[in-house]
Parts: C-alpha cells; sequence; structure tokens
C-alpha cells in the first residue's frame, strides 16, 4: 500500500502546484495590469514589479486552501479518468484510504504556508508597503490615508508607514487643549533612541495662537512618548501585513488597554486555521470526485472547484465580518465555513464509501 499512497500523494502534490503557479500567475498579471497606471518617473516599472514580487509570498500561503481543493480535485480526477481509482476500489482499498494519502501532501504544504505566513509573508508585505509610501512620498502626495491613528499622552498622532527596525515615516502630531488646536508636528521620519524617548526628522512645527499661526522648521527634534516602539511599528501595519505571533501580541496589548483588537483577532484566527481548512477542502474534493464529479472532463471539475472555493472563501470573510459586527469571538465565524466543509466531506464520503 505504501507505494499506491505515495503515487496518490504525487499525483495530488502535482496537480497542487500546477494550480499555484497558474494562480500566482493569474495574480501577477491582473495585479499588474491594475497598477501599470500608477507607474511614473519615481514609481518605475521595477517598483511596481518588486512590489508585487514581494507579494507573492503572501498570495501563496492565501491561495493554499483553494489550490488545495481545485488540486486534489484534478489529481483525484486524472487517476478517475484513467480508471485506477477504480482498480484500487475493486482491490479493496476503502475511500478512506485515498483521501488519507491525499491529505499527506496538503497537510505538508499547508505548514509549509504557516511558515510562510510567521516568517517571509510578513517582511515581504512591509517591504512592498514602504516602496508604494516612498513613492508616495517622493511625489508629495503623502496623504492621511493608509496610515493609522493613535491617542498618546493626550496628542493625537498619525503614523503613514513603519518599518520592522521600528523606524516610522510620516508622523503628524495634533496637540488639542481645550477642544481646541494647541499646535501639529510634521515629521518626515523618526526613530526610536531609548525608553520612551523618540528623535524627530527634518519637523515642521505650527502653533495656534488667537492673533497669529507661527510656523517653525527644525532638523531634528526630541519626542517623547510612552507608547513602546514594537506596539508603534505593529500598529501602523494592516492586520493581513503582520505574522501569528506580531497579531497576537499586538491583540493581547490592545486588550490590556482596552481597545478593539478585533480585527487583528480575526485575521489571526484566519490564517492559524488555513492548514484545517485546506483539509475540509480535500474532503469535499474526495467526496466529490467519487460523486458527482467521477464522469465529469477536467474542466468541469477544474471549474467546480473554482466554484467550490470562491463560495468557502466569501463564506469565510462573511461570516468573518459577522462575527465582528454582533460582537462574537471570530473564532466562531472563521470556524463556521470550516466545520461546514468538514462535515458535508465527511457525510458524503461516508454515504459513498
Amino acid at each position: 500500500m505504501n507505494k499506491i499512497d505515495k503515487y496518490i500523494a504525487s499525483s495530488v502534490l502535482w496537480a497542487f502546484l500546477i494550480v499555484v503557479v497558474v494562480l500566482l500567475g493569474l495574480d501577477f498579471a491582473l495585479t499588474f495590469i491594475e497598477q501599470i497606471k500608477k507607474v511614473n518617473d519615481d514609481y518605475t516599472i521595477q517598483s511596481l514589479l518588486q512590489v508585487i514580487l514581494y507579494r507573492l509570498p503572501g498570495k501563496l500561503a492565501e491561495y493554499i486552501p483553494v489550490a488545495s481543493l481545485i488540486g486534489t480535485l484534478m489529481g483525484l480526477g486524472t487517476l478517475a479518468a484513467t480508471s485506477e481509482l477504480t482498480v484500487m476500489r475493486a482491490a479493496g482499498m476503502p475511500i478512506w484510504r485515498i483521501g488519507f494519502a491525499a491529505c499527506q501532501p496538503i497537510l505538508l504544504v499547508s505548514l509549509l504556508g504557516m511558515a510562510i505566513s510567521e516568517f517571509v509573508a510578513p517582511t515581504a508585505e512591509q517591504k512592498a508597503n514602504l516602496i508604494e509610501k516612498f513613492q508616495q512620498q517622493e511625489n508629495d502626495t503623502f496623504s492621511l490615508t493608509g496610515g493609522v491613528w493613535l491617542k498618546a499622552d493626550n496628542n493625537f498622532v498619525y503614523i503613514d508607514a513603519a518599518d520592522n527596525t521600528g523606524k516610522l515615516y510620516g508622523i503628524d502630531i495634533y496637540a488639542p487643549e481645550q477642544q481646541q488646536l494647541k499646535y501639529t508636528k510634521s515629521a518626515e521620519s523618526a526613530q526610536h533612541i531609548q525608553g520612551t524617548q523618540w528623535q524627530l526628522n527634518k519637523v515642521t512645527e505650527t502653533y495656534f495662537f488667537a492673533d497669529r499661526i507661527e510656523t517653525k522648521r527644525h532638523e531634528h527634534e526630541d519626542w517623547n512618548v510612552s507608547i513602546k516602539p514594537e506596539y508603534l511599528f505593529l500598529a501602523s501595519q494592516e492586520p493581513s501585513a503582520l505574522s501569528l505571533s506580531q497579531l497576537l501580541d499586538y491583540h493581547r496589548y490592545l486588550h490590556q488597554q482596552k481597545l478593539d483588537g478585533s480585527q487583528y483577532e480575526l485575521e489571526f484566527w484566519i490564517t492559524a486555521l488555513r492548514p484545517i481548512a485546506s483539509l475540509a477542502l480535500v474532503l469535499v474534493a474526495l467526496s466529490s470526485v467519487f460523486g458527482p464529479l467521477r464522469s465529469s472532463t477536467m474542466g468541469g471539475r477544474i471549474f467546480s472547484g473554482v466554484i467550490i472555493g470562491l463560495a468557502f472563501q466569501n463564506a469565510l470573510n462573511l461570516f468573518g465580518r459577522m462575527s465582528i459586527a454582533v460582537s462574537f469571538p471570530p473564532i466562531i465565524g472563521v470556524s463556521i465555513p470550516i466545520i461546514i466543509c468538514l462535515l458535508a466531506g465527511i457525510l458524503l464520503i461516508r454515504r459513498r464509501g
């Protein structure tokens, strides 16, 4: 049986790899076409290609569940088309054994995807974001969008971007006093010195008085803020750009500060449960190959896989967002479509075998 298991596993794995390459290729082409309008003298074709390539590891990890579904349909479908699955069943091999062999490579690539999500994708995504931010800065379009707002020491702080060394870019500090704006500070960048001390670079200060407005400029200026530098960095990132450990760490910090961290918790569970989601979709694919798609063409199987994958991804997003809207733990919303797929796959497999 070991040879048969390896044969089934290799068929599924090769089909999975083909699907991943196709999905990443389509994503690359569509993103390039969509973003090509942003190219100019500062944001060159090379910069655009860098941004797209840096984001490919994150896309790879994200596509693993859907690629697992379509790859299993293709791999087992090929064996069914050549009657090899029929011979295996006639020789007494149960469906669960075929499913176990098909799940092995999917579990392996899912764990690899988890490693990519933890160690590779966050750093690459953050580099891609910085390239885009620098392009905006060079074009003087450093607008108050896409960054993060914080309240620190009674001031409101906007951070446009940050890197994993703790350096901040595009900082705006608004200091209110009795419902009036006392002063604002804008700095091109800032780096942490020690403790609560930061250094602002290329600072423009604007003070508002009853009868006048004064503006001052400094090359450097000290800035004391009580927030830890690692949390300033995490706050400036989108939840999808953080690793599992960063999501968990920042969610705990927000919980301690009695702030809403549900978006970070939702992203954590979507990433953490991705291997289980992949296995659930493999079970759905297995039940389909032995059921309604048994005599279907390869094109029909691929089309069915795409439809099921899109339905699953939309359900994952829908139930995840709904759980936040109704103040349910995000793990419940993320788990609902996964559990539905698991139960549906198990029931259909038991009925057929």
